[in-house]
C-alpha cells in the first residue's frame, strides 16, 4: 500500500531541509508517511529582513544556508498600504506564485492527503485548507492552484505550528465559510512571534479545530506528551479519515 503523503510548509526564512530536521521528532513516529518538503519559491535577502547584528540572527542564518544551497526562502513578502492608497494595496506579495509553483509540485508528486506547516507556512496551509473546501471554487486564489485545470478535492486534515490568519482585508472572504477539515493549532505559550491573539483568530474560522499548547516559544514542540498528541491527531484524521471515503484527499493537481 502507497504511503499517505503530507505536505509540509517551511517558516519565513527557512527552507525544505531545515524544515526536515524540526520535524524529525514528529516525522520519526510516522514512518507510514512520506513527508513532503517544497521549498518557497522566493529567496529572501536575510540582511534586508533581520538585524545581522544580533548572535541568534547570524546563528540562525548560519544554520539556514549550511542546511541547503537553496538558502533563505519565503512563501510571499508582507505589504502594508502605501499611505493614501487605500487598503487594496496591502497584501502578500508572490502568493499567486508559490500557488502555482505547488501546484506544480504536488502533480509530479501524486496525491497529498493532509498539509502542515509552521508559521509563515502556517498561514499558507489554512489559506489551502480555506480555499479547497466546497463552495471556494470560484475563489480567486483557487484559480492560480488549479492553473492545469484538473478538479481538486479538500485535504482531510490540517496542522498548523505557530499558525495565524492572513491580517489583509482582501483575503477575508477566504474565511468567510471557514476551514472544515479538522485542523490541530500548536502554539507555544511563550511565543513571541506569533502571539495568542493570532493563532487564535485562525482557531476561531475552524469549525473542527483542536488546539495544544505547549511549554516554548516560536518553535516545534518536542516534548513526549505533545508529540504523542500530534501522532494521534495525523493517525486519527488522515489514515481512518481516508478509509472511511476511500479515496485521496488532494488530488494530483493541487
Amino acid at each position: 500500500m502507497a504511503k499517505l503523503r503530507i505536505l509540509c510548509l517551511h517558516g519565513f526564512t527557512s527552507n525544505g531541509a531545515v524544515h526536515a530536521h524540526q520535524l524529525r521528532p514528529l516525522t520519526s513516529q510516522l514512518p507510514d508517511y512520506e513527508f513532503l518538503f517544497p521549498e518557497g519559491p522566493h529567496r529572501v535577502a536575510i540582511a534586508e529582513q533581520m538585524d545581522m547584528t544580533q548572535p541568534a540572527n547570524q546563528a540562525w542564518s548560519a544554520v539556514v544556508t549550511s542546511a541547503s544551497g537553496s538558502g533563505h526562502r519565503a512563501w510571499w513578502f508582507a505589504r502594508d498600504a502605501e499611505p493614501g492608497s487605500g487598503e487594496s494595496s496591502a497584501g502578500f506579495v508572490g502568493l499567486e506564485a508559490s500557488l502555482a509553483y505547488l501546484g506544480a509540485y504536488v502533480a509530479a508528486r501524486g496525491p497529498v492527503h493532509a498539509v502542515w506547516g509552521f508559521s509563515q507556512g502556517a498561514c499558507l496551509a489554512g489559506m489551502l485548507c480555506a480555499v479547497l473546501r466546497d463552495g471556494q471554487a470560484r475563489h480567486p486564489l483557487r484559480t492560480h492552484l488549479e492553473a492545469g485545470g484538473a478538479s481538486v478535492a479538500t485535504p482531510l486534515a490540517g496542522i498548523v505550528f505557530s499558525g495565524f490568519r492572513a491580517r489583509y482585508p482582501q483575503y477575508a472572504g477566504l474565511y468567510e465559510l471557514g476551514i472544515d477539515v479538522p485542523m490541530l493549532h500548536v502554539s507555544g505559550e511563550g511565543d513571541l512571534l506569533v502571539r495568542s491573539e493570532r493563532s487564535e483568530a485562525l482557531l476561531r474560522v475552524c469549525t473542527n479545530g483542536e488546539r495544544v499548547v505547549h511549554s516554548g516559544g516560536h518553535d516545534i514542540p518536542k516534548g513526549e506528551a505533545d508529540v504523542a498528541r500530534i501522532v494521534e491527531f495525523t493517525r486519527k484524521y488522515v489514515r481512518t479519515g481516508m478509509e472511511s471515503v476511500g479515496r485521496p484527499i488532494v488530488q494530483a493537481s493541487i
